[in-house]
């Protein structure tokens, strides 16, 4: 019962804050609103949602099968990666068109390091799950295969949640985003990766004593 509060609370908040985010960018008014706008979307409702799809709790496929649960978590992470990828394209063509330096604050820093790392998350995936989901049999279970993929993807979503966090200190969020707002947003992100973390705990630790037990 507490995980379906809590991973409800989460579906509310990638709702919430996202569509905050996007509002606060709005997106069209210049060219660096695309880029907010893309990275919330991506980081914030695709990848979140992609990973509660197999919560058996607050899911809103629950009682769909497991193949399908897996179709939607590919369709999203790959709408992920596109969005970052394009988010990432944007802020490089508005830095290019102001004659600014790349990559020079944390923010920028870490996440061009996130986004490489979500491609690559999503690459791998899609090698040893959906391409050639034979190749690393002779090595490891399809259970190790599926934990190493999950443990990955937590410590992908903790490297988005600090982005994301470092992102709020930036001159535009600060400037547009103040008070008890600011503080609200500034803890979505925290909670967020709370729950990616407990819905990986909750799916394997259970099972990884049983194999051990």
């Amino acid at each position: 019962m507490i995980f379906l509060i809590i991973e409800m609370v989460a579906h509310f908040i990638v709702v919430l804050f996202t569509s905050f985010v996007v509002y606060t960018a709005w997106p069209g008014s210049s060219l660096f609103s695309w880029h907010p706008t893309l990275m919330v979307v991506a980081f914030t409702f695709l990848m979140v949602e992609a990973i509660l799809a197999f919560s058996p709790e607050s899911s809103m496929l629950s009682k769909a099968e497991h193949k399908t649960k897996v179709m939607v978590h590919k369709i999203l992470q790959i709408l992920c990666g596109v969005c970052a990828a394009t988010g990432v394209s944007v802020i490089v063509y508005n830095k290019i068109l102001h004659n600014k330096l790349h990559f020079t604050s944390w923010h920028g820093f870490l996440g061009i390091i996130t986004v490489g790392y979500l491609v690559m998350q999503i690459l791998i995936g899609m090698v040893e799950f959906v391409w050639f989901p034979d190749i690393l049999r002779p090595y490891m279970s399809l259970f190790q295969q599926k934990l190493l993929h999950a443990t990955s993807g937590v410590i992908l979503y903790l490297m988005v949640s600090v982005s994301l966090m470092l992102g709020m200190l930036s001159n535009w969020f600060t400037s547009n985003v103040t008070g008890s707002a600011w503080y609200v947003c500034f803890m979505c992100p925290l909670w967020l990766a709370l729950i990616v973390a407990l819905q990986t705990t909750n799916s394997y630790v259970p099972r990884l004593r049983n194999r051990r037990g």
